[in-house]
């Protein structure tokens, strides 16, 4: 007896072969199980109609349903798939990138390199100076003299000679702290070492200055003996001095967050004002730049 294969099983089937989304197949077949008499009262007819043609010892089908697959030329198809898997294989020669020759500067172009802040343009004066290049803006403030007083470059370049010399008078007195500051700390410094470890310099400034009982001989035979015993008086000075120092570079650090100039820049606005007044007649934004990035030592 042939198998009665039972509607349900076919129904389903249908439905995957006609490609209608899972969810939807899913809920369908679970509609029709629970519904025994919907799936009775459907006419043995009517099942093919609703779910199309169905040849299962081909494996193919026609439905209504608008999920059909394409035809496809398979002729064209294998075409397409043997250009597409034709070997690239390229031999040394080919696969050997070389690169593109490097660009050589020419002879023009060498001729044209400005070798001096008077060759080069405005434009490029203007970056070199918001750089603070001091040469920059020293060509800046020539190219104003001209403009201003209409007189060709090498006259220009005399008067700023005078401003130039103008804005160093004075220097010497307001660099005397530096100075005195470096000769101060290279002295502790360098003096520092015979207080500390040199015997005969240990007992004189124990002798005048400290008064403390001078141990045993047996215990003075090396330099670091005597750094020991020296060093029951240097550790308190030498440990005070390197917390005030450390003291006065944190308020130092503070008062330049706070904005309030110290003693370098304050000077060197001092030093922009009397070029500015000696000077009237040019830009004060000029001066002042140039003043400015002048230091105190050259």
């Amino acid at each position: 007896a042939k198998r009665r294969i039972p509607r349900s099983v076919i129904l389903r089937k249908a439905l995957s072969e006609a490609m209608i989304p899972s969810r939807c197949a899913t809920a369908f077949a679970r509609t029709a199980r629970r519904n025994h008499q919907v799936m009775g009262a459907i006419p043995n007819g009517s099942l093919p109609n609703l779910t199309g043609s169905i040849n299962y010892r081909h494996g193919q089908y026609n439905s209504f349903f608008s999920h059909t697959k394409p035809k496809v030329d398979m002729d064209l198809y294998k075409k397409r798939r043997s250009e597409s898997t034709v070997s690239t294989a390229l031999s040394e020669d080919e696969v050997k990138i070389t690169p593109p020759p490097l660009k050589v500067p020419t002879l023009e172009m060498a001729e044209a390199m400005p070798l001096d802040f008077s060759e080069m343009d405005n434009t490029q004066l203007i970056a070199l100076a918001a750089l603070n290049i001091v040469q920059a803006r020293a060509e800046m403030l020539r190219r104003h003299i001209m403009s201003v007083d209409q007189i060709p470059y090498e006259e220009s370049c005399k008067i700023f000679d005078e401003i130039e010399a103008f804005n160093r008078v004075g220097m010497m007195k307001h660099s005397v702290p530096y100075k005195v500051g470096i000769v101060c700390a290279l002295t502790a410094g360098f003096c520092s070492f015979p207080l500390v470890f040199d015997l005969n310099t240990v007992e004189w400034f124990n002798e005048y200055y400290v008064t403390t009982d001078v141990p045993e001989p047996r215990d003075l035979e090396t330099p670091l003996e005597v750094g020991s015993w020296a060093w029951n008086w240097m550790e308190p000075p030498l440990g005070q001095l390197s917390f005030f120092l450390l003291c006065m570079q944190f308020a130092r650090s503070q008062l330049e967050n706070l904005g309030i100039r110290p003693y370098t820049l304050k000077i060197k606005e001092l030093r922009a004002e009397r070029l500015i007044k000696k000077y009237p007649q040019y830009n004060p934004d000029f001066l002042k730049i140039y003043s400015m990035s002048v230091s105190f030592y050259d």
